[in-house]
């Protein structure tokens, strides 16, 4: 019976039970943290997403572009590859190292007792959310064409706005907002916070990604990048 415990309690988190139930897979993370396969895995879908978003990218249908020479529209497509691809291969481990440091930093003031293991497996799986948000738009991009700039699953789809007003759209996205509840949720699980701290946490790092897009889009619409 005891062995039977013990096996239950030391089950493997699923990176795509993660889908379905979160809170299950957290209670998992925090006993059995695993994290390569959960990076591989995301890692690997975000690659494919950013490859089918540049696959489907056609410049000619771009207004900024208007006026360019076919060798400069084979440069600027060259470059949005380039980029692209980094984004999906690199985004990954990035974004989970900086927001695992954040919570760590967190959980050091406030006595919690959770591991960077811990909260570096928890992020890990969450960001199943974000390489599915790659994989649909990059799909969408493929068949349907588009802006790769503009996620099909945001608000800005809709509106089309430019600059600091459409980075801002941008972020108003389906996946954006489930990934900020379930980020929520495996704070409190997890890291043992308080659900008021696991929700400002969330918030005020949500908050500072959408200043900082809007600044940097605001900045490159005034230069005309």
């Amino acid at each position: 019976m005891t062995n039977e415990m013990e096996q239950t309690v030391k089950e493997k988190p699923s990176i795509f039970g993660m889908i379905m139930s979160p809170g299950e897979q957290f209670n998992r993370i925090r006993e059995n943290p695993k994290i390569f396969v959960a990076l591989l895995i995301v890692t690997a879908l975000s690659i494919i997403g950013s490859t089918l978003m540049v696959t489907g990218f056609d410049p000619t249908t771009d207004p900024n572009l208007a006026g360019m020479s076919e060798d400069e529209l084979m440069f600027v497509t060259m470059g949005a590859q380039i980029v692209l691809i980094l984004t999906g291969l690199l985004s990954p481990v990035i974004t989970v190292l900086v927001l695992s440091v954040i919570h760590i930093i967190v959980a050091k003031m406030t006595q919690s007792t959770v591991s960077f293991k811990q909260l570096f497996s928890m992020n890990s799986y969450i960001y199943m959310i974000s390489a599915l948000s790659f994989l649909l738009n990059g799909l969408v991009t493929l068949f349907v064409g588009g802006n790769n700039e503009i996620y099909f699953t945001s608000i800005n789809s809709i509106i089309g706005a430019e600059g600091a007003f459409g980075a801002f759209l941008n972020y108003i996205e389906i996946f954006t907002i489930w990934k900020i509840i379930i980020t929520a949720l495996g704070l409190q699980i997890v890291a043992r916070f308080s659900k008021t701290l696991s929700w400002s946490i969330v918030i005020v790092i949500f908050v500072i990604m959408v200043i900082f897009s809007m600044v940097t889009s605001g900045l490159s619409s005034m230069v005309g990048v």
